[in-house]
């Protein structure tokens, strides 16, 4: 009876996991599996049990692709462009609004929180009338203050920024909430020695407070690479990957590939390429930020 009994507190946990493992092997591991046999053949859209094996030919095809290479890019320079400026404005703003001084923090991190919850389809549509030629609030603003109108998405070299300024709106309050909490839990202890020390409020900031923000800076730029290297909505919304391809990111790319081209093999491709981008710059910045804590 104790044997049974002892299988039995063993086994049951697992008992309980068999349904969520099924959903995982349905939902996750078996596209992902689909997805690469996917990408070593030349699917065929109507005739799927036509498909031929090809290999590695998807995968040598990229070399020569110069669109997806400045696809890529663009990706990068979105995604510079909208985590360095994101992370710095919201720790700034962090900082202010976790400050013993300032009454209405809960009232301002509500409202900054507001975009990260609204949809990004909407979001889009609001921008796109801001940044109109003719009419659009800003346009509106440089006529009165005299200066030159300016075609923000129409534009090769303003179109990816004004794509940016909008990933860098919805995502702050997301930032500001995580830069808040890690702040926010910052024993007192730390400071108050700082302080005995001799530590003036920069100093505090610059050799208490951000060291201590290392996890929280880790978890946001690897989760900010992430999101910003699938960024798809906002640019379908607002510029269709235009004006001459110039905020065509990895991911519309792909998506130009799959649905429009009927290239799905292709496709799938592109996606194992984005994976292994993410997965090598996820590992390197992990490893960066350990082997600094040794230090």
């Amino acid at each position: 009876m104790r044997r049974r009994r002892l299988v039995s507190s063993k086994v049951t946990p697992y008992f309980f996991l068999v349904p969520t493992l099924i959903l995982i092997i349905i939902f996750r591991l078996i596209p992902i599996g689909y997805s690469f046999w996917l990408s070593i053949t030349r699917f065929n859209v109507i005739m799927p049990q036509n498909s031929t094996f090809v290999g590695l030919d998807n995968f040598a095809r990229m070399i020569g692709d110069e669109f997806l290479w400045r696809s890529l890019l663009n990706t990068t320079y979105f995604t510079l462009g909208s985590l360095t400026i994101g992370l710095l404005l919201s720790l700034v703003m962090s900082f202010i609004l976790c400050e013993a001084w300032f009454k209405f923090s809960g009232v301002a991190r509500a409202l900054l929180f507001v975009p990260f919850i609204m949809s990004i389809v909407i979001a889009g549509l609001i921008w796109s009338f801001i940044f109109q030629i003719d009419f659009g609030l800003l346009n509106s603003i440089l006529r009165l203050l005299g200066l030159p109108q300016q075609r923000f998405l129409a534009d090769t070299s303003l179109a990816i920024w004004a794509v940016i300024i909008v990933a860098i709106w919805r995502d702050l309050g997301y930032m500001i909430t995580i830069w808040s909490a890690g702040i926010l839990s910052i024993s007192k202890d730390y400071l108050e020695a700082g302080r005995i020390d001799g530590a003036n409020r920069m100093q505090e900031i610059l050799y208490i407070r951000l060291p201590m923000l290392k996890p929280v800076a880790t978890f946001l730029i690897v989760l900010g690479v992430i999101n910003s290297f699938q960024v798809f909505d906002v640019v379908y919304v607002m510029t269709f990957g235009g004006p001459a391809r110039s905020t065509e990111v990895l991911i519309y790319y792909l998506w130009n590939m799959a649905f429009r081209d009927f290239n799905i093999s292709y496709a799938a491709a592109i996606s194992w390429l984005l994976f292994a981008i993410l997965i090598i710059f996820t590992l390197i910045q992990v490893k960066l930020f350990k082997a600094e804590d040794v230090n």
